[in-house]
């Protein structure tokens, strides 16, 4: 019975493929960004490179948050 219900929620919403890949899109080129600036020099573009792989970091831990709630 429960998993009918849970079943007929989620059949009335539809997800568009960008919809479903937007967040995962952006994380993937903040990181790719990140990789690619820290391999590029030193100083400013450690800082740059570390700014950006912490995207993905906060990311997560917000998904984490959001989905305890």
């Amino acid at each position: 019975m429960a998993g009918q219900a849970e079943g007929g929620a989620m059949r009335g919403h539809h997800l568009s493929l960008w919809q479903v890949f937007r967040a995962p899109t952006v994380i993937a080129a903040f990181s790719l960004f990140g990789l690619i600036a820290a391999l590029l020099g030193d100083g400013l573009w450690d800082l740059v490179g570390a700014l950006t792989l912490g995207v993905s970091v906060l990311a997560t831990i917000w998904a984490l948050a959001a989905r305890r709630r």
